[in-house]
């Protein structure tokens, strides 16, 4: 199970809306604002997710939760956007020069097969997304100060 800490937005009576922000490799180091590499991944990296998750726990808005998504989910959507593509292009790039077409054809094939691939991905997204399951593993303690009067 993949986990990640989310905060509850708002809550509903057969759920609650949660909020995260993803934390890539890059922006997780000490010299990030100074590497080129790690200015383009926060330029790219999505600021905050926001989704509901179905709970009948009594969650208020502001508390932390940690929440949990099967890996096997995440596989399979990693395979789908980064290898399918792939494959298609090498597939219509080769029955292309197969049938002894012109470099120009080629080339238009494989980006179509690229292309294709890539929607394919997209549309399988979709469907995926309703049917992964994020669950709430446990609700994390919050620090709570209060200022007595003097």
């Amino acid at each position: 199970m993949v986990e990640e800490i989310a905060t509850v937005t708002s809550s509903e009576k057969d759920g609650v809306w949660l909020t995260s922000t993803p934390v890539t490799s890059c922006n997780a180091c000490n010299v990030s604002s100074d590497c080129g590499t790690g200015v383009v991944a926060k330029t790219l990296t999505p600021k905050k997710l926001h989704f509901f998750v179905p709970t009948t726990l009594n969650l208020i808005p502001g508390e932390q939760v940690k929440i949990g998504v099967n890996e096997d989910s995440l596989l399979k959507a990693a395979l789908m956007v980064y290898l399918l593509p792939l494959v298609l292009m090498l597939f219509f790039s080769l029955s292309a020069s197969l049938m002894s077409l012109s470099e120009g054809w080629i080339i238009l094939l494989t980006i179509l097969g690229g292309a294709l691939g890539f929607f394919i991905a997209k549309c399988y997204g979709k469907h995926q997304e309703q049917q992964t399951k994020i669950v709430i593993l446990e609700v994390l303690p919050t620090v709570g100060i209060q200022l007595q009067a003097v």
